[in-house]
């Protein structure tokens, strides 16, 4: 594959991470130009993975794709890859060892967790093993507990969105149904509105109430974007669009890069 199909590639995946979480357009300006490539890489290799692990409504067409790219990504632990995205990361290196197993161990158990801390775990191993990759491109803190909880929350953050007529209810735990006296199967009712911001609540909470020191850029991005969007959700209203919030947007987006780690690792046998 030629570099420009590679960059165009890769253009045309951060687009589509791009129009699901918006301040990653503003989040990309603040980027050194020589890291660029890897943060829009990275970026959309987490969508690609997000949808592959929990969006797609057939369980076949799941348990295929999410076979393909755990291959992937075993190759790129090996240093090879040939997919647009990995391309343009293998180079960097990086703890990849575990992550495809990860990818199918989640892909393949969507059985409804008791609550919120059993949600999460199921969702721990893949989590784990992406953040120990985003720490080495990124030069974050070699500590994952934290930044995987909230990449954990970040998926679940989206199920609540875009998940809950799926086979697995969004991931809702049991405990709010039984909380709530309702069934699963009116979780997209109306009568399920108290317990849908309740879990939103129950979200928005879990996650850091300030911007930890040493966390990668893509996590602190996702910190502020799943923060805004599980309070708005816990209030019942749908999240603001407009000029004023991509003002809003590009400043936030300022305070991640202030406080982040940007660096992004050399690739092993890069050419100045």
């Amino acid at each position: 594959m030629s570099p420009a199909s590679l960059d165009e590639g890769l253009r045309a995946a951060f687009a589509k991470a791009e129009a699901r979480e918006p301040i990653h357009r503003a989040a990309a300006g603040f980027v050194p130009m020589e890291s660029r490539a890897v943060f829009m890489a990275w970026v959309a290799l987490l969508e690609e993975l997000r949808e592959c692990v929990f969006e797609l409504s057939d369980p076949r067409v799941t348990a295929v794709k999410s076979g393909w790219w755990a291959e992937e990504l075993d190759g790129v632990a090996r240093g090879a890859a040939r997919h647009p995205l990995t391309r343009a990361l293998v180079r960097s290196g990086g703890p990849w060892g575990g992550v495809g197993g990860a990818v199918l161990a989640v892909a393949s158990d969507d059985a409804p967790a008791a609550d919120l801390e059993g949600a999460i775990t199921v969702l721990r191993p893949l989590a784990e093993a992406l953040v120990r990759v985003e720490a080495h491109l990124f030069g974050a803190e070699a500590n994952i507990g934290a930044p995987a909880r909230s990449l954990a929350v970040h998926w679940l953050r989206l199920r609540l969105e875009r998940g809950l007529e799926a086979s697995d209810r969004g991931r809702v735990p049991l405990m709010l149904f039984a909380r709530h006296g309702l069934r699963r199967d009116q979780l997209v009712g109306t009568e399920a509105d108290a317990l849908r911001r309740d879990w939103a609540m129950q979200l928005h909470d879990a996650l850091p109430a300030t911007p930890p020191q040493g966390w990668a850029y893509p996590r602190l991005i996702g910190l502020h974007a799943d923060r805004r969007a599980l309070r708005c959700a816990a209030e019942g209203r749908g999240a603001s669009r407009g000029i004023t919030t991509g003002f809003f947007e590009v400043w936030q987006a300022w305070r991640c890069a202030r406080n982040a780690a940007l660096r992004v690792h050399p690739p092993a046998n890069h050419a100045t």
